[in-house]
């Protein structure tokens, strides 16, 4: 017979739960440090340690406020890549974990009886015969069946994340740095 409490009690929850949240939470430091790489490979030279820029030449029209007169003059506008491009910055918004058990169990005991029973006798005179037959049947048949079915679904919801404080803080100085002087 089998102890639906007792196997319910021998399930690994711990493992069940717990594993699928650490590998969340290895993805999330994995994705952080996707986002390190990045920054480090796409912004920074790798020799100098110094911010890698692109510049924009192109030109632009002035307005005199002496004359009144518009001219044009080349200008030149140096921007720190990371600041146009999009930095991946992926977290986990949410996780679901769904784990379903489901213990069935059969028992079927089928007794069938199968008597039967012949006699058959014979019986002589004199020099004697004498003919006995005799059958007997029983048949008993006993099945047990358990039937145990695991179910185990993980959805995960990722997004892209609002950018840290500190990157934020650090763009906003090179941005300050490449306005022009007033």
């Amino acid at each position: 017979m089998t102890n639906i409490p007792a196997e319910l009690s021998a399930l690994p929850l711990e493992s069940l739960i717990g594993k699928p949240l650490e590998a969340a939470v290895r993805a999330q430091a994995y994705a952080a440090m996707t986002t390190a790489r990045f920054v480090q490979e796409v912004g920074l030279d790798p020799d100098t340690g110094e911010v890698k820029s692109i510049t924009f030449k192109f030109r632009r029209k002035v307005l005199d406020p002496d004359t009144g007169n518009v001219t044009e003059e080349d200008t030149t506008v140096e921007a720190p890549i990371l600041t146009i491009l999009p930095v991946p910055f992926i977290r986990i918004k949410d996780m679901t974990i769904h784990f379903r058990f489901i213990i069935k169990t059969t028992d079927v005991d089928t007794q069938q009886h199968d008597f039967s029973s012949k006699l058959s006798a014979r019986a002589g005179w004199g020099w004697g015969s004498v003919k006995l037959t005799a059958s007997y049947g029983y048949k008993r048949e006993t099945r047990s069946e358990v039937d145990r079915s695991a179910e185990l679904e993980i959805t995960v919801n990722a997004v892209q994340d609002e950018m840290p404080e500190g990157l934020r803080t650090i763009l906003s100085i090179l941005k300050e740095a490449m306005a022009p002087a007033k």
